[in-house]
């Protein structure tokens, strides 16, 4: 559902979901297909100065993920300023163009000509964890350096390079291999001048393997690649809160968001906006448009006007825990048993390494206050969310 006066950086927004960079944003054509999912803007993939085929193949679904040993675009950039970027502005909404140069002067040059293009606003994506090694393979002779996570000065020099040629918003974009140090990055990106943070990009190297054919399941050298999806979530949640602690500027929530609670998640965390992805590739484009109504649907079910009432809601809940003395709790409690709820199926019990609880004679689990540890494994077990923990009650 679109929402009035909703603005990311002072760009007008429908809603609170954006497509982040990737094959949904991979020419004009897609980006207009892809803005009748509903979503509120689709970012480009990145745009290089000079553009490589991808490894084959280059996508890999593994429990709770997605691999990929994609770079950015395909395309060289004169298609994109001159066909691709004007075409997807037909699509009606804002296209943020994704830009990766390597230097200072080529981020700035792309990143205007983009612009002129008809970008709304401009993404830098930091660093990709599995390029070198493919890149490498692909170019003999060509050494590639590992990923610069510590010394945030180039990226730095690439913001105000782009900060002085663009006169739109500019987005930097935090891949999760900044887990450990993600506030200095964000704190200098926001004194650059950024206009808004996205964490986090892609989690890597990492590798599947065929246990039928001894192969890794992606192209390349060694096969490895990127990870994105659910099983980034809780480092990218995290990442998020933390930059919600110490900057004041935008941050878009990226990294696992397959339905509407996730986006609740990163809202609850402190992001202002989601950026969606590998749902598209799991579930179909739909999935953007399922998301968007899911939003809204939740929201409204639990009470709330709006998404901006909970954005932050978790960084005011932990604050209330410090001011109550909860933050170090270590007396066990006794979970909570709905048994409106409680279908007995006894799956608490099978995973209590403590048997602690289990279903009693009349057909509701029935934990054991003597040997519960409080550990909270049987509340997240629950298919039906009968259990449930009183810790941090007012």
């Amino acid at each position: 559902m679109a929402q009035s006066n909703l603005s990311l950086a002072g760009v007008e927004m429908r809603n609170r979901v954006l497509v982040a960079a990737g094959c949904h944003g991979a020419d004009g054509d897609i980006i207009i297909e892809t803005a009748k999912t509903g979503v509120a803007a689709i970012t480009t993939k990145t745009i290089v100065a000079q553009a490589v085929e991808d490894v084959r193949p280059c996508f890999s679904k593994v429990e709770g993920g997605f691999l990929n040993s994609v770079f950015g675009t395909t395309l060289p950039p004169e298609q994109w300023f001159e066909v691709e970027l004007p075409r997807a502005t037909e699509a009606g909404i804002p296209v943020i163009a994704s830009v990766a140069g390597l230097s200072p002067e080529e981020a700035a040059d792309l990143a205007a000509r983009a612009a002129g293009a008809g970008a709304t606003m401009i993404e830098m994506p930091t660093v990709c964890p599995h390029m070198g090694e493919i890149l490498e393979a692909m170019f003999p002779g060509l050494t590639m350096p590992p990923p610069e996570v510590h010394d945030v000065a180039p990226y730095v020099a690439n913001i105000q390079a782009v900060k002085a040629a663009v006169d739109v918003p500019v987005i930097a974009k935090f891949s999760a291999l900044f887990h450990a140090n993600v506030v200095e990055w964000a704190v200098a990106a926001e004194q650059a001048g950024v206009d808004a943070i996205a964490c986090a990009d892609a989690f890597g190297p990492v590798l599947k393997i065929d246990i039928e054919t001894g192969e890794p399941t992606l192209g390349g050298p060694r096969g490895v690649g990127g990870l994105t999806g659910p099983a980034l979530k809780p480092i990218a949640l995290r990442m998020i809160l933390e930059m919600a602690q110490n900057v004041s500027i935008p941050l878009i929530g990226v990294g696992g968001i397959s339905c509407a609670e996730d986006a609740i998640e990163y809202f609850m965390a402190g992001a202002s906006y989601v950026g969606v992805v590998t749902a598209g590739h799991v579930k179909g484009a739909g999935a953007f448009g399922a998301i968007v109504d899911g939003i809204d649907r939740w929201v409204k079910g639990h009470g709330y006007g709006d998404v901006s009432e909970i954005v932050g809601l978790t960084l005011r809940r932990i604050e209330s825990r410090r001011e109550r003395g909860l933050v170090a709790i270590t007396t066990p409690q006794v979970p909570l048993v709905d048994e409106d709820l409680c279908i007995g199926c006894g799956d608490c019990g099978v995973i209590c390494v403590y048997d602690a609880i289990e279903v009693g004679d009349d057909g509701f689990a029935v934990p054991d206050p003597v040997k519960c540890y409080g550990c909270g494994a049987c509340r997240d077990v629950c298919p039906v969310g009968a259990i449930r923990f009183a810790y941090f009650n007012a």
